[in-house]
């Protein structure tokens, strides 16, 4: 949980005759995460990888179609078994002739069904405009008919109006507005024939988007308003009976279409991927980090596709010595419990973790939701918070984390609910476990400090564990001192909280002296056993270093003690959200008194609570965002991290 799942590097060698099996499998498998291997050593040696772009060019043009056929056809997409036998050489001739076939059954049927869409869409807006021309009483014959005059009806931005009023001041002109929308104006444009191209260029400046009209009516608008519904009924007729055909064709050819599909699906994966694998004469090396534990699974699905045709080599990320140097990034799978898993979006928004580096998902989900408690306690609101994720959860599959987190932030919220004995605000139903917050404000700093205190403390022990981990050198001895003296003001500040007494705590100091020699000793130690740090060019004299060294010192404990205030805003949106709770019953008062009754009070504390869940909820969640970014993570978090992503159907390695 507090670290990535073990990865190992996993190389394939097969024949090139078995490459496309190999890679069936490893695509139903879904755990390798493909790497380059020109980018390798192994590159060096001759393994380079190849891309056939003609070959995926003709499987691209194929697959575009058969999608335009199931698309009109109103076929979904079915995932069916990978077939092993997949050899992009040799299957595109089949699927091209098999395209060749259908096209012949599909294309006349989607032309007519394309041909009589567009009809109808175009006799549709035809009628829809004549009838808005028709309360002005203007007929399509006398608009296409003027010589000495200009009209032509349009749609025109309601704040152009003016500027092309002031656009045409200098010629004869008429604007005649029609019907106004939310946004535009119908207006009818009037002018002399003389003057259309000016007029012409005035409309095009002010987006002007003329009616279409009916291009051969003959007769009145109401003779070609009941022409064009003739048209129409027959247009519909003609479409039902290609939905007919539609849905024979789709019996006869979906199946065949679904296979199609799947297949060309694999083969572009199979194409893509190849640009990967590293090839030498006839034979192909595959090469990924795959979970520790599912190695004896790939194992297992290679023996019983290929038998003993491929071998496979399993590497530990110490014994490669790309990796060791960095220059092979080892990916991130992610390893956390299914309530936790949702706040992996937090963490990648901040950015993806270095391989052996502290995974930081769940002490941000705890001080999360710690914090949201903290900030948005109300038994009442928490309740419908879980509701709201529950009903996501549960009918909103793509906001399925969402869900969970809004659940467990009610959760939070509850608790800490009945920790305040708030309900919904009133704060007389519910006996206070805890303390009221609007009550004890002074104490609710102090918890907040206390917090502040904590989360940069663990953020420090964290990065101190990272540069332990990470064997790099990324805690210089500015960091452990200005960490030295952080803690000691912290630990004088603890004491004047909880004691009032602003006194030196002899056993305190040393204590945290101690713990903090005692972590540079264990840096040091690790730095000189395991990588001994070259020796480098002193360019700068002792007495600019040593100035620097303090700066860095000042400047450490300076922002350390200001993150550490930033968490007063715990307690600050927690008395905000209080405060906006006496606000809301205030007003439901007020109305009430005015002579709105119960029912107006009791919509106003329904509102007010809705506003409040709405508001103050997104409002404390993105503070939240912000503590644990800025003053929590950054004190340890360094990313720069690949993610695992394995390779599947569909998807570009």
């Amino acid at each position: 949980m507090f670290k990535a799942v073990p990865l190992v590097l996993v190389n394939i060698q097969v024949a090139q005759e078995e490459i496309s099996r190999a890679t069936a499998v490893l695509t139903r498998l879904r755990i390798m995460h493909l790497i380059n291997l020109v980018e390798t050593p192994l590159g060096k040696l001759g393994y380079m990888g190849e891309l056939e772009r003609d070959l995926l060019n003709r499987y691209q043009q194929v697959g575009d179609e058969v999608d335009r056929w199931a698309q009109a056809l109103e076929i979904s997409p079915q995932v069916v078994e990978i077939p092993a036998d997949l050899d992009p050489a040799k299957d595109i001739y089949p699927l091209e002739e098999t395209m060749d076939r259908l096209r012949g059954q599909v294309g006349p049927l989607l032309q007519n069904v394309l041909e009589v869409s567009d009809q109808l869409t175009k006799l549709q807006e035809y009628q829809k405009n004549l009838e808005l021309l028709a309360p002005a009483g203007l007929e399509p014959v006398a608009l296409a008919g003027l010589r000495l005059a200009y009209l032509t009806p349009g749609w025109l931005p309601r704040e152009n109006l003016l500027r092309l009023e002031q656009a045409l001041e200098h010629m004869h002109h008429a604007l005649i507005p029609l019907v106004q929308e939310e946004t535009r104006t119908l207006v009818l444009v009037a002018g002399l024939a003389t003057d259309r191209e000016t007029l012409d260029r005035a409309l095009k400046g002010a987006f002007f988007e003329p009616l279409s009209l009916p291009p051969a009516a003959t007769g009145t608008l109401n003779e070609t308003l009941v022409d064009l519904k003739k048209q129409l009924a027959g247009l519909e007729t003609s479409r039902q009976q290609l939905n007919i055909q539609q849905s024979r064709l789709r019996d006869q050819i979906g199946p065949e279409l679904v296979r199609i599909r799947n297949r060309i699906d694999l083969t572009r994966t199979l194409l893509r991927a190849r640009v990967l694998f590293g090839k030498v004469d006839s034979s192909y090396l595959v090469s990924g980090w795959i979970p520790a534990s599912l190695v004896a699974k790939l194992k297992e699905a290679l023996a019983q596709e290929l038998g003993d045709k491929a071998e496979v080599e399993v590497l530990s990320p110490e014994a490669i010595p790309g990796a060791r140097e960095g220059i092979l990034k080892i990916p991130i799978l992610f390893n956390n419990p299914y309530l936790l898993r949702p706040f992996e979006r937090l963490t990648k928004a901040y950015g993806t973790p270095e391989y052996g580096e502290v995974e930081p998902t769940a002490f941000l989900a705890v001080s999360f939701l710690l914090m949201f408690g903290l900030m948005f306690g109300d038994v009442g609101q928490g309740a419908v918070l879980f509701l709201l994720g529950y009903v996501i959860f549960r009918r909103f599959f793509r906001y399925t984390d969402y869900g969970i987190i809004l659940m467990e932030c009610g959760v939070a919220s509850v608790i800490f609910g009945f920790l305040y004995g708030s309900f919904f605000g009133v704060e007389n139903l519910l006996p206070v476990l805890w303390f009221s917050p609007m009550k004890d404000i002074t104490y609710f700093i102090k918890i907040a400090v206390l917090f502040g205190v904590g989360a940069i403390s663990l953020g420090l022990i964290l990065g101190f564990i990272n540069s332990l981990r990470l064997k790099t050198p990324r805690l210089p001895a500015a960091g452990l001192l200005a960490a030295l003296i952080y803690w000691v003001l912290a630990g004088l500040g603890v004491r004047y909280l909880l004691t009032g007494a602003l006194e030196w705590d002899f056993w305190v100091a040393a204590g945290v002296s101690g713990v903090t020699l005692l972590m540079g000793i264990i840096y040091i130690l690790q730095r000189l056993w395991l990588a001994p740090p070259p020796a480098e060019a002193v360019t700068e004299g002792a007495g600019v270093r040593l100035l620097e060294g303090i700066i860095e010192v000042v400047d450490g404990t300076i922002r350390f003690v200001a993150n550490t205030i930033s968490f007063v805003r715990i307690a600050a949106f927690a008395l905000a959200h209080a405060g906006l709770f006496i606000a809301v019953f205030s007003l439901a008062d007020t109305l009430n008194r005015m002579g709105g009754g119960g029912v107006v009070y009791w919509l106003t504390i329904v509102a007010g609570n809705v506003v409040i869940i709405l508001l103050e909820g997104l409002v404390v969640s993105i503070q939240i965002v912000r503590l644990e970014y800025y003053e929590f993570m950054s004190k340890f978090f360094h990313g720069g991290g690949e993610p695992f992503k394995p390779l599947e159907r569909g998807a570009a390695p």
